[in-house]
This record gives structure tokens, sequence and C-alpha cells, in this order.
């Protein structure tokens, strides 16, 4: 047998076949690094991927800090309001306790000044009486009134009241019947204050005042006609004012009417 021949087909062998096994294991190494970098960029975008959504979290994470701050002092002041209202309620139903005490106390009053007014009327002069009675009656009628609030009944009161001191304070004349008189006659009535009461006869050739000691009216002496004229002037606005000379009530007087 020839063992050289045999070392040279043999060496021939390896020199053919060595470098097909190269190119195959450079091919595995390059697929090998390809994949390699192909993983290192997957887990790189991974990274990436993970570190937006860590970025989001973060930002989520300080945006809902920084609502709740919002809120806790948003809470803080409805807290605060809160209490301020309670403390208003609280109030009013003190007041609400103190006006049902109030209106208790006050619809005996105002029936006990009405009951006055009416009183201070029946012995008044007998000046402008229907109107006045008329007054008297509606006040009446307020109070029993249930759809009438306190303070309008005793708003009214107290104009009545105040209508009644404004009486004090003038000087009036207006065309009537005699009041509380059973002759019906037709004269022109002259108030002066509260300080008398009289009359003059249509043709002004009589006059009369009102006796608060008897409730009558009566007759004066005909000395006096004339100061009872000028007052009637100076009430009618037909002459400026001036001092007036007029018989009391206690002046000496003839027959009552």
């Amino acid at each position: 047998m020839n063992y050289s021949k045999l070392c040279v087909v043999s060496l021939l062998s390896s020199l053919l076949i060595t470098p097909v096994n190269a190119e195959t294991a450079l091919n595995q190494v390059m697929t090998s690094k390809q994949q390699s970098q192909l993983n290192a960029q997957k887990t790189q975008n991974k990274i990436v991927s993970l570190d937006d959504k860590t970025n989001e979290v973060v930002n989520e994470y300080r945006a809902l800090l920084r609502e709740n701050a919002i809120l806790e002092t948003y809470n803080k002041q409805l807290d605060k309001q809160q209490q301020q209202q309670q403390q208003k309620l609280q109030l009013l139903d003190t007041n609400m306790a103190n006006v049902r005490e109030v209106r208790m106390e006050l619809m005996p009053l105002m029936q006990q000044m009405v009951q006055v007014l009416s009183q201070f009327v029946e012995n008044d002069l007998p000046f402008l009486w229907q109107e006045r009675q008329l007054r008297l009656t509606e006040l009446r009628n307020l109070l029993d009134n249930p759809n009438i609030s306190i303070a309008d009944k005793y708003r009214r009161i107290m104009e009545a009241y105040q209508i009644e001191t404004e009486y004090g304070k003038t000087i009036e004349t207006w065309q009537a019947e005699l009041p509380l008189s059973n002759e019906k006659k037709s004269v022109q009535l002259i108030k002066v204050g509260r300080i008398g009461l009289y009359y003059l006869t249509p043709d002004q050739k009589a006059a009369g005042f009102w006796d608060k000691a008897t409730g009558t009216w009566k007759m004066l002496p005909e000395s006096w006609l004339a100061r009872v004229k000028q007052a009637y002037q100076v009430a009618d606005n037909k002459t400026l004012p001036t001092l007036l000379s007029l018989p009391y009530v206690k002046a000496a007087t003839q027959e009552a009417l």
C-alpha cells in the first residue's frame, strides 16, 4: 500500500472541505451577531418604551399631586364656608325664635294701641269725624287679617298715630254736616289745632263751637262772629296767617244745638 498517496489525498480532501466549514461558521457568527444586534435593539426599544411610560407615570403622578393640593385647598375653603353657613343658620334660628317671641308680644301691643287711639278720638274734638272713624275701622279689620304681615300692621298703626299727631299742628276748614248733632245742618267747620272746633253757617251770620265739657255744639254770641270769620279766612288761605283771638271751650255760650 502506498501510504504517501493516501496522505496526499487526505490532505487534499481537508483543503477542499475547510473553506466550506469556515464560510458556514462565518455565516453563523454573522447571524448570531445580527441576532444579538436585533435583541439589543429590541432591548433598547423596550428601555425607551419603559422610560416613556415612566415619564408618563411621573407626569401623571405630579398632575395628581397638583390636583390633590387644589382639592385640599378647595375642601378647606368649603369647610370654612360650611362653618360660616352653620353659624348663620344658628343665628337665623335664634332670630326666628326672637321674631316669634316679638310677634307674640306685638299682637296684644298693637291691639292696645288701636284701642287707645279709638278712645283718644272718641274723647277728642269731633273734627273729620267720618274720616277718622273709617281709619279706626280699617285698623281693627287690619289686625284680624291673617294675610297681612305684622310689619305692615304695625306700620299702618304708626301712620295713623302720625296723622293724629299732625292734626294738632294745623288749622283747617271744610264743609260738612255737624258731627254728633241731632240736627242735620250743613256748615263750614274750622279746626284750630286741637284747641278748638268752630263752625260758620252758610250765610256766615251765626257761629258756634264744640263744647268738650258737655259734648255738644253751642252757639257763640254775635260778638265772636268776626273772629270766627277771621279764623275761617286763615284756614281757607284767603288771608295771611295772623294771631287769632277765639273763644275757648269754657267761654260763655248760649244754647246747645
